[in-house]
């Protein structure tokens, strides 16, 4: 049995389907990984499947009235959770055979669903909420009884535990209900203990704790202790047939209960300290500890094994994360059935190690399943993002903005161009991913879906290379093969055609959030010495040759020399060059014949851009390559101010 669907109406983030859409989504028999940025409905998915299947550890979950919908200033009055349980076993049918739906394939499904009503607040008086559980889809079944209750509980995880408070002793303690819960416990509430042959070793719990009391009861000093209390002090304020008298016990109560409740579970210390030393672990540590001790409840009796996880990554080490997300891909079978995961994070590092068809993107309260049927992903994609996806390039699915770009240039500086223009990708929550010289339309392909009415409203831009070689370049070799390389091997329409092909390998007419943007000319160096930034390119040049060249960073002082040496050059060198293309194939020069690294070029280049001395806010914006104004423009989803007016003469 695994939860296939889960629906919510007028639940926190989601509407009525109007004008705020509804939750519907299909889950994944074995993993699901929630992923989005914060406030987009990860939490209220997990909290509306604890709302309708309750926990295995049996907490309070109850309806607020801050869970009902609003809309402006609208608070809904009602709302519906259903979910949809499918692939029950024989044994589980036969428990709740009065709740099933038929199906019109004859195939049956347990549906639950949840129906609540806000009575609104009356003078001195806080909102009632009625609220009733029924099966069938819409609620058309009988009222939803125990033995459903007893096959449906999910295994919790809430975020942000104190997992060392939740494994101490103490009443209703967490780990009490974990073992009282565990199927081996059954009959441990029994004692076998026998008062008449004190010498034979019981074997339940309590029984054990009944045979210690006993033993600890005719121990010499807790005897000499007792008698001395009862002979010498309570009987002198007993009154006359009402003689007081005490007893030493472990407990008050030999309850399994209050015996699960002393119990303690705690991390051995390290292989530095003697075992039976109290040794404080990391919160880390703690926290994997107790994911582990939560997961002991899937593997109890036939109930339903979902673990439902908020952020596991919580006080986790990168590397540690990495650990607990294979375990949660593949716990241990349940009576040989997997373990179903609904999981949240906002981490890159585990969702970088996790499967991209295991993940649905969460964004402004709409999901969006990133399995095959469901976006323009090939297999062969999948299986190259699986190979090639680290915690740098998983940011894209916490954005609200993705800049693809081909190679460590765009990734440096391009952030730095966004700031000074006035469109921070920071402010904009614009991530940049570099995924080198090839594989640009995989990345691409996740946020395009296999339905034009699904598209992902994050805006994608690829940036990418022209990679036509203007004829200037004279230094650029032409290939021994014959293929085209250079401008005046191509017609304007095979130009055209060429990069038409660039665009068509990733766009969509139907999908405009997913964008690609060609540069203008040749590569993103040249084509900013073409335009506004003529001078900033080649200072940045001269700054990354001269670090070549002596194969170390430079130091301040002579970072100022190389720097003041070339600005006192570019008069000459622009006077020299008075044709932009010409200029820009000097500066560019060193960086093909690789004189200088782009990736320092890159860096020296940001540096310099963020002084302002080339420009700031929309004048440096309109000094860039139309190319990447364009793209910067809808990543911000932006646009170009509206030209001044002129004045009419009075």
């Amino acid at each position: 049995m695994h939860l296939q669907h889960i629906r919510a109406q007028n639940f926190r983030a989601f509407g009525d389907g109007t004008s705020v859409p509804v939750l519907d989504w299909r889950l994944n028999p074995g993993m699901n990984i929630l992923i989005g940025e914060n406030d987009a409905g990860k939490s209220a998915i997990i909290d509306a499947i604890r709302l309708l299947l309750w926990t295995t550890s049996f907490e309070n979950v109850r309806l607020q009235e801050q869970d009902f919908h609003v809309c402006g200033a609208s608070r809904a009055n009602t709302l519906v959770l259903e979910a949809t349980l499918r692939d029950l076993s024989p044994s589980q049918e036969a428990a709740v055979l009065e709740w099933l739906t038929y199906e019109a394939d004859g195939s049956r499904s347990l549906v639950l669903n949840l129906q609540a009503k806000r009575q609104p607040p009356q003078p001195g008086r806080r909102a009632r909420i009625d609220a009733i559980t029924r099966s069938g889809r819409n609620g058309t079944g009988p009222e939803i009884g125990a033995a459903v209750r007893d096959l449906v509980r999910a295994t919790y995880l809430r975020p942000l535990r104190d997992a060392e408070a939740e494994l101490r002793p103490g009443r209703q303690s967490r780990l009490s209900q974990i073992l009282g819960a565990h199927e081996l416990m059954a009959g441990q509430d029994k004692s076998d203990f026998d008062p008449a042959n004190p010498m034979v070793l019981a074997t339940t719990l309590v029984g054990m704790m009944n045979q210690a009391q006993h033993q600890i009861g005719g121990h010499q000093a807790i005897g000499a202790v007792q008698t001395d209390i009862n002979d010498n002090y309570l009987s002198r304020m007993s009154f006359a047939g009402d003689a007081l008298a005490s007893q030493v016990r472990i407990i008050g109560d030999a309850s399994l209960t209050q015996i699960l409740e002393r119990f303690e579970l705690s991390l051995l210390p390290p292989k530095s300290v003697h075992a039976n030393e109290r040794c404080p672990r990391g919160l880390g540590y703690n926290n994997a500890l107790f994911m582990a001790t939560e997961l002991v409840l899937l593997r109890t009796g036939d109930e339903l094994a979902l673990l439902l996880i908020e952020e596991p990554e919580a006080h986790l080490h990168p590397q540690l994360q990495e650990r607990v997300v294979e375990l949660i891909q593949e716990p241990p079978l349940v009576n040989q059935r997997p373990v179903q995961v609904v999981m949240s994070t906002h981490s890159p590092s585990l969702a970088a190690g996790a499967a991209i068809d295991s993940m649905t993107l969460v964004h402004a309260g709409r999901t969006y399943s990133l399995r095959p049927e469901e976006t323009k992903l090939a297999r062969t994609d999948y299986e190259y993002l699986r190979r090639f996806i680290d915690a740098t390039k998983s940011n894209l699915f916490f954005a609200r903005g993705v800049a693809i770009v081909e190679g460590p240039a765009e990734a440096l500086l391009l952030p730095a161009i966004a700031e000074v223009a006035g469109l921070s990708f920071s402010k904009y929550g614009v991530s940049i991913v570099n995924v080198g010289d090839v594989g640009l339309y995989h990345y691409a392909r996740i946020f395009q879906r296999a339905a034009a009415a699904e598209a992902i409203p994050v805006p994608v831009a690829c940036i990418t290379d022209r990679d036509i070689v203007p004829d200037i370049a004279t230094y650029v070799t032409k290939p021994k093969n014959g293929k085209p390389r250079f401008e005046s091997d191509y017609t304007p329409a095979a130009a055209a055609l060429a990069v038409t092909r660039k665009v068509d390998r990733v766009e969509a007419a139907d999908d405009p959030a997913v964008k690609v943007f060609v540069s203008d000319q040749w590569t993103l160096e040249y084509d900013l010495a073409t335009t506004g930034l003529a001078e900033l390119m080649f200072i940045a040049c001269a700054l990354g040759q001269t670090e070549h060249s002596k194969g170390e960073r430079l130091a301040e002082a002579d970072e100022k020399l190389v720097l003041a040496s070339a600005q006192a050059a570019w008069p000459g060198l622009k006077a020299k060059h008075p044709v932009a293309t010409e200029l820009a194939a000097v500066i560019y020069q060193p960086l093909y014949e690789k004189d200088a690294s782009k990736a320092v070029t890159a860096q020296y280049a940001a540096k310099l851009i963020r002084t302002g001395n080339y420009g700031t806010g929309d004048a440096l914006l309109q000094a860039l390559p139309l190319y990447l104004k364009h793209a910067l423009r809808h990543l911000t989803g932006t646009m170009d101010p509206a030209p001044a007016v002129a004045k009419a003469a009075a």
